[in-house]
């Protein structure tokens, strides 16, 4: 796939999220996410390099992107959210790994491991939730 034909989260204004798989990625119920907020003037190349590490195989299962569409849940309309899938939060040494490559992409400020089941519940600090991560590294 070529890089000028991926969907991209600045131009992208009829769904809220566009996506990414890994070839070898597989879900289970324990899966979760890292939560990476960019700068809406960065997201598209951020995006690109998530993208095409997730379509790889070497980041997570999966990652979605925030678009330019409006969503009541986004923090702020100056920040997209792009989520980065583990399969399983209860296997640390991948939640780790996945957490290690985004370092060397660059990623070296901590961020936060959400599970999906946090999410399924509705927790999310906009919300009044004190504890919405598991892990904030």
């Amino acid at each position: 796939m070529k890089l000028e034909s991926i969907l991209l989260p600045s131009t992208t204004k009829d769904r809220y999220w566009i996506d990414s798989a890994s070839p070898t990625g597989t879900w289970s119920i324990n899966s979760g996410k890292w939560l990476l907020f960019i700068p809406v003037n960065r997201v598209d190349s951020v995006w690109r390099i998530i993208d095409l590490e997730t379509r790889s195989g070497r980041l997570g299962i999966a990652a979605k992107a925030a678009t330019a569409m409006s969503n009541s849940l986004a923090t702020s309309s100056r920040v997209r959210l792009i989520c980065v899938y583990t399969y399983d939060c209860t296997d640390l040494a991948n939640v780790r790994k996945v957490r290690q490559r985004l370092r060397e992409l660059g990623f070296t400020k901590k961020i936060p491991y959400k599970t999906d089941a946090a999410t399924i519940e509705g927790k999310y600090t906009q919300n009044g939730e004190k504890k919405v991560s598991l892990f904030y590294e």
